[in-house]
């Protein structure tokens, strides 16, 4: 229990120095804010890898993303439901989207960099 109240904790902590939410519905449009930020920067960084790869390749990036969306909602989906109810869960989902997102920027870049040696 002790580890729920520390994680609200820092989850409001974080959430009200950078946005100065106040309420928790502030904290929850804040979180998705910026998890569509990172979605319109994934977005644009796989738009850039996909200009640089062979006809060979395409395929499996576009199989690659729409399998690590579907990890990635129902990832979230789990996460969440310790909340399941509450005002808290959307925001526990919307921070565990920008997250994973923020993770996969990391590695398409990754790879733009590989191929670009």
């Amino acid at each position: 229990m002790k580890k729920r109240y520390y994680f609200i904790a820092v989850l409001i902590l974080y959430f009200s120095n950078i946005s100065f939410a106040q309420t928790q519905s502030e904290m929850n449009a804040t979180a998705n804010a910026k998890y569509k930020k990172a979605d319109a920067e994934l977005n644009k960084v796989y738009k850039q890898l996909m200009a640089i790869l062979d006809q060979n390749e395409k395929p499996l990036l576009i199989q690659a993303e729409k399998d690590w969306i579907k990890y990635r909602d129902s990832h979230c989906k789990f996460e969440a439901s310790q909340y399941e109810g509450g005002s808290m869960q959307p925001l526990r989902y919307s921070t565990c989207l920008e997250e994973l997102t923020r993770k996969r920027i990391v590695e398409i870049k990754a790879s733009i960099k590989e191929r670009n040696l």
